[in-house]
């Protein structure tokens, strides 16, 4: 698995900022958001759980960044996912984009990955 993690993290590092910063987001939140909320969401119901359904995976495929770091990715990504259903695919992208700048900014990740 370090492997894999090795190549992604090559592979993304030649693409700089665009990758953090709008590649990541808007295939997360295609993929996270959009796609659940379209294909689940409207047909069926359900808001919440669909919401949390689909943030529970979001947040587990950032495992490798330690604990409290997928606890974080889980809050946030159910406010993408409430700002998904208020303002569109488009407000959640820039919600995404706007957390990774704050992530850049201030280290929130390095600082999770110490605690605890």
């Amino acid at each position: 698995m370090n492997t894999f993690l090795e190549k992604g993290k090559a592979f993304s590092s030649k693409l700089g900022l665009w990758w953090p910063l709008v590649l990541v987001p808007i295939w997360q939140e295609i993929l996270f958001r959009y796609l659940p909320y379209t294909f689940f969401y409207l047909p069926y119901g359900w808001f919440w759980e669909i919401g949390i359904g689909a943030n529970i995976i979001f947040a587990a495929i950032h495992w490798y960044l330690g604990k409290w770091f997928i606890l974080w990715a889980f809050f946030w990504g159910m406010v993408a996912w409430w700002v998904m259903g208020e303002f569109g695919l488009l407000g959640a992208i820039l919600l995404h984009s706007l957390i990774n700048v704050a992530d850049f900014r201030f280290g929130i990740r390095k600082y999770l990955q110490k605690l605890p």
